[in-house]
């Protein structure tokens, strides 16, 4: 009898994330949706067309900061301002991206034959960024261009804006976690910044024995074709991988300051609780004082307020009304409120004495 055979085990079938659609829904559920602080998609948003937009004459005229992504490294993984000192960066305009990406004019490559291409940032060109439709009944207060070649992945990150996001030629997978999944995903300090915005974890083939956290990530995805529009809450982790030549624009949204405070009570709890539960140090406290800022100004634009104190109280009754909902204990946003007005960060004594929920996201077998 013949032995059994078994495949060897550095070929077997790794394990995956457990990741579940992004929801997708109807344009007209789109004002509902957005009080759900989860992304979603609306496919079909825009008329589909390859090109779209790519042959208006404006995109001559603007420029870019352009990552050079290596041939035999397919993967962003460092803010721009980071890959700009270590030269990997160009600037270029549109015009001249598109063409190195589809082969065409007399372009010489810039650091190897085999290498791709990545744009975030830039001035989009009004007229094409006019011609969108939106979401309507919202204020908009930014704009941001993404063009990638084929297979170039940003390794995952967040951003501190609520935004939409419009694919308008070609595909890309989107991966996202919610900023509660902050000490599960492994994030990485910029060492310029002190930022802790990186995750550079395999995540399409985890390792669970070095990396068990990652489990218990509450990953969900989507695949955008050109015409899908993706909304993409406030700090929640996302990795782009794109299928092919990818172009997209972003639009950012104004939120009211109870949108904003709510963001800064979950950030400031997830990063606690990296630091405290899970040894993800050091604490971002410059971030933190920048997301408040932020939190503030709305604050004060919407109340007509002023003192910084109101603020700070406004804060603690916010995490104790809406503890349940925030996924925060009761007494956070006492401890946040003291942070902000003392600059001192909580110390590990102080963040376990807190009452921390016992039941909030189920952990993933």
């Amino acid at each position: 009898m013949a032995n059994k055979q078994t495949l060897p085990e550095e070929v077997r079938e790794l394990p995956k994330l457990s990741m579940k659609p992004i929801e997708e829904i109807d344009s007209m559920q789109i004002s509902t949706a957005l009080g759900k602080n989860r992304p979603f998609v609306v496919r079909g948003w825009v008329k589909a067309s390859d090109g779209w937009g790519l042959d208006d004459p404006k995109w001559a005229r603007h420029t870019g900061q352009v990552t050079l992504v290596p041939g035999d490294d397919t993967t962003v993984s460092a803010a721009s301002y980071v890959l700009r000192k270590s030269g990997m960066t160009r600037e270029m305009t549109f015009q001249e991206l598109f063409e190195r990406i589809l082969g065409q004019g007399k372009w010489q490559p810039l650091m190897d034959p085999n290498e791709r291409y990545y744009m975030f940032g830039g001035k989009v060109p009004s007229s094409l960024l006019e011609a969108l439709p939106w979401p309507s009944d919202l204020e908009f207060i930014g704009s941001s261009p993404y063009v990638a070649s084929e297979g170039v992945t940003a390794k995952a990150h967040y951003d501190h804006w609520y935004a939409f996001l419009v694919q308008l030629h070609g595909t890309k997978a989107v991966k996202m976690f919610p900023p509660w999944d902050y000490s599960f995903i492994y994030p990485e300090h910029e060492k310029t910044t002190d930022n802790p915005r990186r995750a550079l974890v395999d995540l399409n083939n985890p390792d669970f024995n070095q990396f068990p956290l990652l489990k218990q990530l509450h990953g969900e995805i989507a695949v955008l074709n050109a015409g899908d529009l993706l909304y993409m809450p406030v700090d929640w982790w996302h990795e782009v991988e794109t299928a092919g030549f990818s172009v997209s624009i972003n639009r950012r949204l104004r939120r009211s300051a109870l949108d904003w405070a709510g963001a800064l009570l979950i950030f400031g709890y997830s990063v606690l609780q990296g630091a405290y539960r899970h040894g993800i140090e050091p604490i971002p406290s410059k971030e933190i004082k920048g997301l408040a800022t932020h939190a503030y100004d709305e604050w004060k634009s919407d109340t007509g307020k002023t003192q910084y104190d109101q603020w700070c109280g406004y804060l603690a009754k916010l995490g104790r009304d809406q503890s349940k909902s925030l996924r925060i204990p009761e007494d956070f946003g006492v401890l946040m409120a003291q942070w902000l007005q003392t600059e001192q960060e909580p110390t590990n004594a102080e963040f376990n004495g807190l009452s921390h929920p016992t039941a909030g996201l189920p952990v993933r077998q």
